[in-house]
């Protein structure tokens, strides 16, 4: 964590590396706690609201919260060795999505709150942030059906 400020390329260069090990972090670990004894125990938790709203979006059991909310927004700052700023910017944009994909709104820089939507009115479609992994798994297929 150097005195000086990343460069833009840094920045470009070392945010998606943060997306994706996000993604992966987040998509296998939401689908993990939808195994019918974690979701029963765990997660439902998450899942009373089936509208989702923004102050509902931390609201989960504690081990869902570490395990699935927290650590994976911080493997890709520490796998890609980020700067200090480049994980502040991370995790702004992090807040930001996470409290519009539960807003029932379509917001300007994120995708539309539709996908999550679904998930909650669904449960088992839609895992992951960015649809990536639920392309490649099929989980999404439902949603684009829809």
């Amino acid at each position: 964590f150097g005195r000086e400020l990343p460069s833009v390329w840094r920045l470009v260069l070392d945010f998606p590396a943060c997306v994706l090990m996000q993604e992966i972090g987040f998509y296998y670990s939401h689908r993990l706690l939808h195994v019918p004894y974690l979701y029963k125990r765990v997660h439902k938790r998450h899942h009373e609201f089936t509208a989702p709203m923004s102050i509902a979006a931390p609201y989960a059991h504690p081990l869902e919260y570490v395990v699935s909310n927290v650590i994976p927004l911080f493997v890709g700052p520490i796998l890609s060795g980020c700067h200090v700023t480049t994980m502040w910017v991370w995790l702004f944009y992090l807040i930001y999505a996470t409290t519009t994909d539960h807003s029932g709104y379509h917001m300007p820089f994120t995708k539309s709150s539709e996908f999550h939507d679904f998930h909650h009115a669904k449960f088992n479609y839609n895992y992951g942030a960015i649809t990536l992994l639920d392309w490649l798994h099929g989980t999404d297929s439902a949603f684009r059906r829809s």
